[in-house]
């Protein structure tokens, strides 16, 4: 058996929103009449919905307190915080963007001690989660995390039912969709026999445009499926991927209790389980073993796996002891599969003790000064003319031709935009990306090279935060290499052109790979939540065209720094260091303006600033771009101090070596 990863599931939360519609409701909601066997099909009888008085924030929250609830852990244990949820729907007609869900949260809830960030992948953002997660725990980075991510995804139900015209509209999808909010605390085990036995995800980026969710005609947001193509896909992809993992851990096919897939229909599990079935050419998996969670809740996205874990928990299907089978599928098209052994969780959610065990609060240290990360190559497309997806095709071609390395080398590719066109929210952008550059995009008998293709979403902040999970990717054996990419869109030019982001349309791509002496050693990331309110970016449904609402303090440049300062400290003094020893300051490229005023508070010379400003603040692509210009300016063995803010406040920043 496999002795990696060591980390193990010490407490579940689930929040159900009370109010409930069956399936024959949702069809008789629509406006044309659709004669078709729903239920039948996919065994959904009803579903929980929200959007009344609770939407997806809300959800997420009430999913972690209910967690924390259950937990030795408090809100202060907890290391690192990572939202997973799909849809940001946090009011009505409301659309969040900045700051993330998980800054808001990790506010709301006293996670004083935690970084955060947002990851998007489809149905698998909680498992990317875990994923990364776990990865950070291996590396020594964190103790524990809390994964959560609240689903609020019948808006979509509505907008499609406004929309379908018939039962073979590629819509139809849409009426399955139930809301959720779940949430998990991942720690290391103390014992390797139980906990994750197996982790590993991958995107097979050719068949990315199978589903899609985004803007709709008639306003809001809507998802295309292209059913067929993606369920045979799926199929094929998920019974490989599983088998593949069980004989890496070396379990046997019957020694197992319980196989969980991602829940869309009865039809769809019944046809995996017959296409395992058919390549072992014996019956191992059938209905008593497979968990079928659809008749109450429906298709809860992100959430689902979760959600019928603690369901089956509660009837006493999954005990202590039980060793269960993930399957994980969703668009991107994005397939995964872990290996669980449970410890005691089972009988400690059923009968949660009356005096909890004592969490460990020893002192820790975590692991600051690791393996160093390079950038190997930078890409930057600018023209204005492209599609916010053209631009950062054509920006990651250009990082792969100044690469001695090839598309189906990456093993790990990150977008990190937070404005695209058409308010896409669904695949992640990265899989579109992986598609558009043949990145190891399609199934195969061996599938020897793979590739994990995320979102991480955290406005300006982001693109650093995706260099150090990168990082930590690669402490861990992971990946070898990553791409991080970023791509911005304006998108009120079109109808709102009178309120305007502020931000430059344009793409850019790094590729990191480890190298001894050269590259990013230390990062740091700080949050100053009080200052929360300064920057504000939602968007308003309300009209047919889709309209961002930006809402800037005149105190935003002032609260920049004022959390940039002491976080540049800290940083320092970690890294033994002072700015001295400093060569190169690589800032936020908000305005020269802004530059020089950090340049006057940190008291460091404007010889050493970069200072690469267009005509608009370059946000997501401000590493990149100052990278660049830092690299042709910069001599062997000099030392450079990246530093990132955005909404939150939050601040990251990063030792370079060039």
């Amino acid at each position: 058996m496999s002795k990696k990863p060591h980390t193990v599931i010490e407490s579940i939360g689930v929040y159900l929103p009370p109010e409930t519609i069956t399936t024959d409701e949702v069809l008789a909601g629509c406006e044309q009449t659709i004669r078709f066997p729903l239920e039948k099909i996919t065994g959904i009888k009803s579903r929980q919905i929200a959007g009344k008085e609770e939407f997806a924030i809300d959800l997420s929250r009430k999913a972690m307190i209910n967690c924390l609830e259950k937990s030795r852990y408090k809100a202060t244990d907890i290391d690192l915080l990572i939202c997973c949820n799909i849809s940001r729907v946090d009011a009505q007609d409301t659309l969040s963007f900045e700051p993330s869900t998980s800054a808001k949260l990790r506010h709301q809830l006293g996670f004083g001690q935690a970084m955060a960030f947002d990851v998007t992948n489809a149905c698998a953002g909680m498992f990317t989660g875990i994923y990364l997660a776990n990865a950070f725990i291996e590396a020594g980075a964190i103790r524990r995390a809390m994964i959560v991510s609240g689903e609020y995804i019948t808006h979509l139900t509505d907008t499609a039912q406004r929309e379908i015209e018939s039962f073979m509209d590629s819509r139809i999808a849409c009426l399955t969709l139930g809301d959720a909010g779940a949430a998990l605390i991942l720690d290391r085990s103390t014992d390797p026999n139980v906990g994750f036995q197996e982790l590993e995800l991958q995107t097979y980026g050719n068949y990315s445009g199978y589903c899609i969710a985004k803007e709709a005609e008639t306003g809001g947001w809507i998802m295309f499926t292209d059913s067929v193509p993606m369920t045979d896909v799926a199929l094929k992809s998920g019974a490989q991927h599983s088998l593949a993992a069980l004989k890496r851990a070396n379990w046997e096919v019957d020694s197992f209790e319980h196989l969980l897939m991602h829940q869309t229909s009865k039809t769809s599990l019944s046809s995996a389980r017959r296409e395992i079935n058919r390549r072992l050419n014996e019956q191992v998996f059938d209905e008593q073993n497979t968990i079928n969670n659809l008749g109450l809740r429906g298709n809860t996205a992100s959430t689902s796996h979760t959600v019928a874990l603690a369901d089956q928990i509660v009837a006493g299907r999954i005990n202590s002891g039980d060793r269960l089978v993930f399957s994980v599928t969703a668009s991107g098209l994005t397939i995964g599969t872990a290996l669980y052994v449970f410890d005691d969780l089972p009988d400690r959610y059923r009968h949660l003790p009356e005096s909890p065990s004592e969490a460990d609060t020893n002192s820790w240290t975590p692991a600051t000064d690791l393996p160093r990360v390079r950038v190997e190559s930078i890409g930057i497309a600018a023209n204005q003319q492209l599609g916010s997806l053209e631009r950062l095709t054509q920006a990651s071609k250009s990082c792969l031709k100044a690469s001695a390395y090839e598309s189906q080398d990456i093993g790990l590719l990150i977008f990190s935009g937070v404005y695209r066109d058409e308010y896409l929210m669904e695949p992640a952008y990265a899989a579109l990306l992986a598609g558009e550059l043949d990145m190891n995009g399609l199934l195969t008998e061996t599938n020897e090279r793979q590739t994990l293709a995320f979102d991480m979403f955290n406005g300006a902040v982001g693109f650093l935060n995706a260099c150090h999970v990168a990082q930590q990717m690669m402490v861990a054996g992971k990946s070898k290499l990553a791409m991080i990419t970023t791509s911005e869109s304006e998108n009120n030019a079109l109808f709102y052109a009178e309120e305007l982001m502020g931000i430059e349309e344009t793409a850019s791509a790094l590729i990191l790979d480890t190298d001894s002496e050269k590259g990013f050693s230390h990062f740091l990331f700080s949050h100053h939540t009080d200052n929360q309110d300064v920057y504000e970016v939602d968007c308003s449904s309300e009209t047919v065209k889709l309209r961002l609402q930006i809402r800037k303090s005149p105190e935003l440049e002032h609260a920049f720094l004022a959390g940039i300062l002491p976080t540049v400290s800290e940083l320092l003094e970690q890294a033994k260091l002072t700015l001295e020893d400093i060569d190169w300051v690589l800032p936020p490229q908000i305005s020269s303006d802004f530059i020089g005023r950090l340049g006057e508070q940190l008291q460091v010379s404007p010889e050493k600033l970069i200072d690469v400003c267009q005509s608009n603040d370059l946000f997501t692509s401000a590493l990149p771009y100052s990278m660049q210009a830092a690299q042709a300016q910069a001599q062997s063995g000099d030392i450079g101090l990246v530093i990132t803010v955005g909404s939150g406040i939050q601040v990251g920043c990063a030792i370079y070596h060039f």
